[in-house]
């Protein structure tokens, strides 16, 4: 009865040949596991160093070297793969087959260890240039270390406010943003190089910093709060005195100028009172919260009534304000002249110690709005406000003119 299987008697009486055979295949496995180290190995730095060296991977030979190595090593892996379909497992095989696998694994072998050796001589040429993707990844690890200690100081702060007996779902909702930022820089971070790693850090850092600020800053503000009390009643209070004579402002602005000049204020005096109302609210708000011992509640009531006198204190002085600055420009529009062009000349002297463009331009173009401006003032009621806001952003544009023009006569001396 005959069989598929080859004759293992046939094969004993020729067991030098199955030695040789295994042998020579141990050899082209040596061969081969070096060959796949090698590349995988190899092949993760260079694309480590293509990804994390852009320009110098555009201007060495290192991504080129070794993609011809890569493509080698391809080839050989299908060869190998291929003479290990024909003739694996050995034991197998009849003494003639043997014989043949052994003639192919020889072959091999050399094929094999030439190209391990050819990647070994790569990682010899090039090792102190890859090596840079080992500094430049030692760069990236303190950066992102540098974002997770800010995170942990950040947790350090909020644990002692706690500890402290400190409760603000302020301070809470900051910590978990920094937290949960630095989570995900975390994930990423393998994957960032140098020009990529600095903006996702330093927002990790900003979130940090914030959380850390305000786990050390709101027990300070809510400890003070019994002291802001009294401070900002007396505030409240000096804008209402400062208010008495809103209305008399008001009507000289009324019966002087045009409408168009205190048109922005012209409910100054409702919204000031609406602003004290306000005030007044949040500061009793406040008295009850503080009394009762309710930190975070205190905090938002005390931020409403700095808010509310901050702008009552700015509007109660607006009218005045106006109403002197319109007085003085009417008294000797001139004056707001004359001011002007003696700004303007004196510019032009300062640039003439550098090139005349862009310079001259930009400054011609200010003398012409002062020239514009003088028209203004023929109208049967002139506009004094428009005129004052516009005479100052003239003054703010020349003075971004020689700021602009320093700066460049400074780069231009380093």
């Amino acid at each position: 009865m005959s069989s598929s299987r080859p004759d293992r008697r046939r094969r004993r009486g020729d067991g030098g040949g199955l030695e040789r055979a295994l042998d020579v295949r141990g050899q082209l496995q040596e061969q081969f596991f070096r060959v796949d180290q090698l590349q995988r190995d190899v092949g993760e730095t260079v694309a480590s160093y293509a990804g994390l060296l852009p320009d110098r991977a555009r201007s060495t030979g290192v991504v080129p070297s070794w993609r011809h190595l890569d493509e080698r090593a391809q080839a050989a892996v299908l060869d190998y793969l291929g003479l290990l379909d024909r003739h694996d497992p050995v034991e197998d095989l009849d003494p003639y087959q043997v014989a043949a696998a052994a003639a192919d694994f020889e072959r091999g072998v050399p094929t094999l260890r030439s190209l391990a050796d050819d990647m070994e001589r790569f990682t010899s040429s090039y090792g102190a240039e890859l090596g840079r993707v080992g500094e430049v990844r030692a760069r990236v690890a303190r950066r992102l270390e540098e974002a997770q200690q800010a995170v942990a100081a950040a947790e350090a702060a909020w644990r002692e406010m706690t500890a402290a007996g400190g409760s603000f779902p302020a301070a809470d909702e900051a910590v978990v943003r920094a937290r949960v930022a630095g989570r995900k820089l975390a994930e990423v971070g393998d994957r960032l190089g140098p020009a990529d790693v600095d903006e996702p850090a330093a927002v990790v850092e900003r979130l940090a910093e914030e959380a850390r600020e305000l786990a050390r800053e709101l027990p300070r503000r809510a400890a003070a709060v019994g002291n802001r009390i009294p401070s900002l009643a007396t505030r409240i209070d000096a804008v209402v005195t400062r208010s008495e004579r809103t209305s008399e402002y008001m009507s000289g602005l009324r019966r002087e100028f045009s409408y168009e000049s205190w048109k922005d204020i012209a409910d100054a005096e409702g919204q000031l009172k609406d602003h004290l109302e306000e005030a007044r609210g949040a500061l009793d708000r406040l008295r009850r919260l503080h009394a009762a011992g309710d930190q975070p509640g205190a905090l938002a009531a005390l931020q409403e009534v700095e808010t509310a006198v901050e702008a009552a204190s700015d509007l109660v002085d607006a009218p005045r304000r106006r109403l002197e600055r319109l007085r003085d420009v009417k008294r000797d529009p001139g004056a707001l002249f004359d001011r002007a062009r003696f700004v303007l000349r004196d510019t032009r002297l300062l640039l003439r110690s550098g090139p005349p463009q862009p310079w001259g331009g930009r400054l011609d173009a200010f003398a012409r709005e002062l020239i514009a401006l003088e028209g203004l003032l023929e109208t049967t009621h002139p506009d004094y406000w428009a005129l004052l806001t516009r005479i100052d952003r003239l003054h703010e544009g020349v003075d971004r003119l020689v700021a602009d023009f320093r700066a460049s006569r400074a780069g231009t001396a380093g």
